[in-house]
């Protein structure tokens, strides 16, 4: 089956956009994000050939972000997604130039506390967000009609199972990486080569005469991550399970069906014992099983901001302050200035600076 096929195929089962769509996609310019951006390409010419008749409408607005972690190679990288996207915005109607952004994410590690990976995700989805609003602006449209593209693969998809397992996940992290998901600004996050190889994301660049752009760290084992990659993984396919990704994108297609099931429960009671805006009932909620109850306390947590890292810390701190007898001084710090307090049979969740 043809790459872009397979592509289109993913979007229409997982619904991840629709005709008419403004897809903001971080462009890289390494193999993955650039073969995505040249499907892209393809299914937008055979539309714009069939008169509408295949594929979707739909217009691409590239973002790249230089993270300044590699002087030199960064700016290359740079100047490679823009001279590429100039070019194909002038042959192909709804594609447009490349927006950039350069931030010193080493600089902002120190400046927020976190590490510079950390820092590098913050500043593309700043950058993404960011794009996103103008392309709503420019076009009059609402976030529903904005999504962000990004170019995880197969591959990637088992390494963040793997990770997640070595670092004790529980079940909703099995899930792994989820085809689609709404971010804070209210824009759906969707990653349409998540069912592709990166064997096959190499071979259809080789196919096209693509020349991607290659990050040399990626190839260096210093981090986690890195060395589930180069050494975890071939190790496991070598010894143990020579299919050990296709194991383990089944062992999280499995468990992010069962999450979703779980999570449909979870809303249902999450409306019956709503007390308030971001307050439950603590009489209701000792009905509920452990399982819809937690996820009960993460979509109140959702609903105040914290929707990420949220930890078995973080949700049995909330649980011991729904069982608290002490209704007055009963709360619990989680981070990020996520409170959640007791007053008398309220479970309130509020952000310090919102209290």
């Amino acid at each position: 089956m043809e790459f872009k096929t397979r592509i289109l195929n993913t979007v229409k089962e997982r619904e991840l956009f629709t005709d008419g769509d403004h897809l903001v996609l971080g462009l890289s310019g390494g193999p993955d994000s650039l073969s995505l951006y040249n499907a892209l390409k393809e299914l937008r010419e055979d539309n714009l050939r069939t008169g509408g008749k295949f594929g979707f409408s739909f217009s691409v607005h590239p973002v790249h972000v230089n993270h300044k972690f590699r002087p030199g190679a960064a700016e290359e990288d740079q100047a490679f997604c823009e001279e590429l996207c100039k070019v194909v915005s002038e042959r192909v109607e709804g594609f447009h130039p490349l927006r950039s952004f350069t931030v010193d994410c080493n600089a902002l590690a120190a400046e927020l506390g976190m590490t510079s990976e950390e820092a590098g995700r913050k500043a593309r989805y700043d950058a993404f967000r960011t794009v996103g609003r103008d392309v709503m602006d420019f076009y009059g449209c609402g976030a529903d009609r904005i999504k962000i593209l990004v170019a995880q693969n197969a591959d990637d998809q088992a390494e963040t199972i793997l990770f997640r397992i070595l670092r004790g996940t529980g079940p909703d992290g099995l899930g792994g990486i989820a085809y689609k998901r709404e971010d804070e600004s209210g824009f759906q996050v969707v990653r349409p080569i998540l069912d592709i190889a990166r064997d096959d994301i190499e071979k259809y660049c080789e196919e096209k005469g693509l020349e991607p752009r290659r990050d040399h760290t990626n190839e260096e084992a210093l981090y986690a991550r890195n060395k589930i990659r180069l050494e975890l993984l071939p190790l496991l396919r070598k010894e143990y399970n020579p299919n050990i990704t296709e194991t383990l994108n089944r062992l999280g297609r499995l468990a992010a069906e069962d999450k979703g099931y779980i999570y449909e429960k979870a809303a249902e009671a999450y409306e019956e014992v709503r007390s308030g805006e971001h307050s439950l009932d603590i009489r209701k909620l000792k009905d509920l099983p452990p399982s819809v109850k937690k996820r009960v306390y993460m979509l109140a947590l959702s609903g105040i901001g914290m929707r990420e890292n949220v930890t078995e810390k973080h949700l049995k701190a909330v649980e011991a302050v729904a069982n608290s007898q002490n209704h007055k001084a009963a709360v619990a710090e989680l981070t990020g200035g996520f409170r959640v307090t007791r007053i008398r049979h309220d479970l309130i969740f509020y952000r310090e600076d919102e209290k």
